[in-house]
């Protein structure tokens, strides 16, 4: 089961590229000089916990950011979609 808070000194990355002004376009440019292609809606699928990023991508993603990759948390991924429930969990 993913955690759904960070552990540790963790910072979402999300809120840490908004904090620092940071475009999803800068950010995959920022990314892409580390080696990952990745596209804007690619950034915003993991941001809003639609897709969980892979290990290459998160280390990437924060040295793109500015910090140690042990140190990024992006947040527990959306509930599934249960067929027959309507309306999303709280």
């Amino acid at each position: 089961m993913p955690a759904t808070e960070p552990l540790g000194p963790m910072v979402r990355i999300k809120d840490f590229r908004l904090a620092h002004g940071l475009s999803q376009a800068q950010l995959v440019e920022r990314i892409g000089e580390q080696g990952v292609a990745i596209t804007e809606a690619g950034i915003s699928n993991v941001e809003n916990g639609n897709k969980k990023a892979s290990d290459r991508l998160l280390t990437a993603w924060a040295k793109a950011l500015g910090v140690e990759p042990l140190n990024v948390w992006h947040g527990p991924l959306r509930p599934a979609v249960v067929p027959g429930k309507p309306g999303r969990a709280a």
